[in-house]
């Protein structure tokens, strides 16, 4: 892999530009957009198109299950490799991807919130494709930390953010739709959460 120049605008938050390369996005955006698994609308946290892959999170039932669908080629052959060369994802091996589709010109926006803190390891490598956009961080634990109360993070197309520590438990993340810079946006992330035991509970 190239040598990614990175950034970190709030602490445990780390940006790598031009992640991918220009010809690997448009080959991901055809697999997302012909693959037999369609976009579907969103049921939680906000109003957008999504589609997932891997281990099933159960939020309800504080589960992980076995995979409903198997993680696409694009994530296991281009996308995990690189992942694991970054010191941000070291001890991760993600099982578990989501793909969200975003179209300005229908209202689309993302829900502020915070990722489990339990299911899924530390780290969340959310991809950029097709437009660029402002996410909005607030942060939720001024009594523990220092940082800025809020902060808008350009996401470019073709970046790679990662979500660790302070940025990963400490702040929300969301997305107005009038910060949606183009008319489609579309993101892919991943993350490991570990299978619960299958065996019966005492």
């Amino acid at each position: 892999m190239h040598s990614l120049s990175s950034s970190e605008p709030l602490p445990g938050l780390m940006l790598f530009d031009d992640f991918i390369s220009p010809e690997e996005e448009i080959a991901i955006l055809r697999h997302l957009d012909t693959e037999p698994l369609p976009f579907q609308p969103a049921r939680f946290n906000g109003k957008h198109l999504g589609k997932r892959w891997g281990v099933h999170c159960n939020l309800r039932d504080r589960r992980v299950d076995v995979p409903e669908n198997q993680l696409p080629d694009f994530i296991q052959n281009l996308l995990l490799p690189k992942l694991r060369l970054l010191p941000s994802m070291k001890g991760c091996v993600p099982n578990e991807a989501n793909a969200i589709d975003y179209r300005r010109g229908q209202g689309h926006w993302l829900k502020s919130h915070v990722d489990d803190r339990k299911l899924s390891k530390e780290p969340i490598a959310n991809l950029s494709l097709a437009g660029d956009c402002y996410m909005t961080f607030q942060n939720r634990a001024a009594h523990r930390n220092l940082a800025e109360k809020e902060k808008k993070v350009l996401l470019k197309r073709r970046c790679l953010q990662v979500l660790t520590g302070n940025a990963r438990y400490d702040f929300s993340h969301g997305i107005a739709n009038q910060d949606l810079l183009s008319d489609r946006r579309v993101s892919v992330t991943m993350r490991e959460s570990p299978l619960t035991s299958l065996e019966p509970q005492n």
